[in-house]
């Protein structure tokens, strides 16, 4: 088995055990480590390395704007929609364009929802019996 096989089959059991509050910081995070492996494959002038984590960003992506609830997240879930649309956009302009400066903004963004997630996920433990 190979490192990238064994942190495939790691990946699938953390979503599969995780609960709904935990999977979103999951997502956040696997999203900040495709960006930034992009940023670097980029700076190395990997352009294939480059395509494949910027492909797994936007899945990830669109993995975060299925799990929008728009009937009962309200004014929230309009908003992160429209982020997450907004990072789809930029990552195909860093895609077109290689400008590492993009995400270096993505990763702040992503990076405050990740901290954000975290702590209602841990309100929410806290709040369980």
């Amino acid at each position: 088995m190979t490192y990238q096989q064994g942190g495939s089959r790691y990946l699938k059991t953390q979503v599969v055990s995780s609960s709904p509050e935990q999977l979103i910081p999951l997502l956040y995070q696997h999203l900040l480590v495709n960006l930034k492996k992009a940023d670097e494959q980029i700076r190395a002038n990997d352009i294939e390395g480059k395509a494949e984590s910027l492909q797994k960003a936007s899945a990830i992506v669109f993995e975060l704007l299925s799990s929008l609830d728009m009937e009962q997240g309200g004014e929230i879930a309009v908003r992160l929609a429209s982020l997450y649309s907004y990072f789809t956009k930029r990552i195909s302009e860093v895609g077109r364009t290689l400008d590492v400066t993009i995400i270096q903004e993505l990763v702040e963004l992503v990076g405050s929802l990740h901290e954000s997630w975290l702590e209602v996920a841990s309100r929410q433990e806290e709040d369980r019996p």
